[in-house]
């Protein structure tokens, strides 16, 4: 009760030390470097106080149980990202940029279904009679650092200012695991007396000998382009952001096995004589290789318009569409299956924002709304901005702050200097 009564005493109070100043983007320094930290964690069901007790221990409850298996759909969707980095840009007279960052990225993506879960949490004691699908379940986990230069230039024709952005960026892969179960099906008869299983399972792994920070098992490469048009008071802009792949080095472990089994208990003719299995799930076994692979990193398509409002208060109107491009592998063809292939297995859907921004007395504030993604849900976005643009703090998800039972949190902030 505490939080929310604060958090509209803020919003009262923002709105309160409005003051008609100048453009944000009037007086820009020609150099910044600028610390940036992106904290993300979105699910479409699993919630906050399951995911704490996994953390901090605890028991989970059958209620916190069925609350995950029951509330979303039958795909269960998991993202976090941790991302840390530097950045360094100068701007030259002609409003042109040039730019170089060092940045950490981590992240963990999932999918896979609620039956799956019904085996994670319950055993298949309670599913006799009944075959459970786990199909099309990917768990990606995987850590690198990029290092870009990008550059940013003018062009004014026509009446239209153009801007075209350009980036490369190496990328230094440290470690990723990867599992997927392209088919898997478990049938349990009566009792347990019997188990039939169906399986397609593909593992990655890269070298676990040394699991220090910025060891380097892979490297690759990664391109940014993009193109803002403005006319008068409207800007329309594309960008494509972070397409690449990493290459993993030649020592690391490939998993795969595609078959099925069949387990029908255990006969014991005496007491004193080793049991002997009808059938062995010991038959489960992987082919195991060592041999290089690419792996993508997630690209991000964003598609934005921008209009400038003559209001006191709201500064202009913008909406921005948000698109991922992530497939769960290449046999190195590139072709339109893989295009097509990639929008499907990032299992991000298509996020649309609104947001207007506002300038007060002492603060430049966001605010809008969000909706898509991984959490497929609607929520408050938020911004704050001090005038000399120095720190910036915001959250896609405000509304989880307040809220015990979120199953959605993200957070950013930056910190820069100006010289």
């Amino acid at each position: 009760m505490i939080k929310i009564i604060l958090f509209h005493i803020f919003m009262i109070i923002s709105f309160l030390i409005y003051s008609q100043e100048k453009n944000l983007l009037e007086d820009i320094s020609q150099n910044d470097i600028s610390f940036n930290s992106y904290i993300s964690f979105e699910s479409n069901n699993l919630k906050s106080d399951f995911l704490n007790t996994i953390v901090y221990g605890g028991f989970i409850t059958n209620e916190m149980k069925e609350s995950w298996i029951n509330s979303g759909g039958i795909d269960n969707k998991l993202n976090a990202e941790i991302i840390n980095g530097i950045r360094y840009s100068f701007r030259n007279r002609g409003n042109n940029l040039i730019y170089i960052s060092m940045t950490d990225i981590n992240y963990i993506n999932a999918n896979f279904s609620d039956d799956l879960l019904k085996l994670a949490l319950y055993g298949n004691f309670y599913y006799q009679s009944d075959t459970l699908d786990f199909s099309k379940t990917v768990i990606r986990i995987n850590r690198y650092q990029q290092y870009k230069v990008g550059y940013n230039f003018n062009l004014f024709k026509n009446n239209i200012n153009w801007n075209i952005n350009t980036a490369i960026s190496y990328l230094n892969g440290n470690h990723h695991a990867q599992y997927n179960i392209d088919k898997g099906f478990l049938y349990t008869e009566d009792l347990g007396t019997s188990l039939e299983m169906n399986y397609d399972i593909t593992t990655m792994m890269t070298d676990t000998s040394n699991m220090s920070p910025f060891i380097g098992n892979g490297n690759g490469i990664a391109i940014d382009i993009g193109l803002n048009m403005k006319k008068e008071n409207s800007t329309f802009g594309i960008q494509l952001r972070d397409l690449g792949m990493i290459k993993w080095k030649s020592n690391s472990i490939i998993n795969n096995t595609d078959s099925s089994f069949n387990f029908s208990g255990i006969e014991i003719d005496e007491f004193n004589s080793l049991p002997a299995f009808n059938d062995s799930i010991l038959e489960l076994s992987f082919n195991k290789r060592t041999n290089s692979f690419k792996s993508f990193i997630p690209a991000k398509i964003t598609i934005t318009y921008n209009k400038l409002l003559k209001h006191n208060l709201f500064k202009n109107i913008l909406i921005a569409n948000h698109t991922r491009w992530h497939p769960y592998y290449t046999s190195g063809v590139i072709n339109y299956e893989l295009f097509e292939r990639g929008f499907e297995e990032s299992r991000y859907d298509s996020r649309w924002d609104l947001i207007t921004n506002m300038e007060m007395k002492l603060l430049y504030t966001s605010i809008g709304l969000s909706s898509g993604g991984y959490s497929e849900k609607t929520s408050i976005y938020l911004n704050i901005m001090d005038k000399r643009r120095i720190v910036s703090i915001g959250t896609r998800n405000l509304e989880g702050f307040f809220n015990k039972d979120r199953s959605s949190l993200t957070i950013h902030f930056s910190l820069t200097k100006h010289f």
